[in-house]
């Protein structure tokens, strides 16, 4: 297992009432699956569809890189890595 730290921003901070958390899970799929405990509604609704898939505007970075979506259960952390949910992001 590895601990991480989860980073969310604006809209996702505010309905989960916290800027970052700390997960110790070995894939990001688990880290997602945390947070679902750890946040209840306030964190599914925001990220996910009805069907359980996220939302198709909503970004994974890990470390800096884009995660595949297709791949979520495959992406393995490693100790210190920071997993990056960014919300749709509007601007005018």
């Amino acid at each position: 297992m590895a601990q991480i730290t989860v980073r969310f921003y604006t809209t996702l901070r505010e309905k989960v009432g916290k800027s970052k958390a700390l997960s110790n899970v070995h894939t990001v799929a688990q880290a997602l699956e945390e947070l679902k405990r750890q946040f209840g509604s306030r964190f599914i609704d925001q990220l996910y569809n009805p069907n359980g898939t996220i939302k198709n505007y909503y970004i994974l970075l890990l470390s800096g890189r884009s995660i595949d979506r297709k791949e979520i259960k495959k992406t393995g952390l490693k100790e210190g890595d920071i997993l990056h949910i960014f919300p749709p992001i509007a601007g005018g």
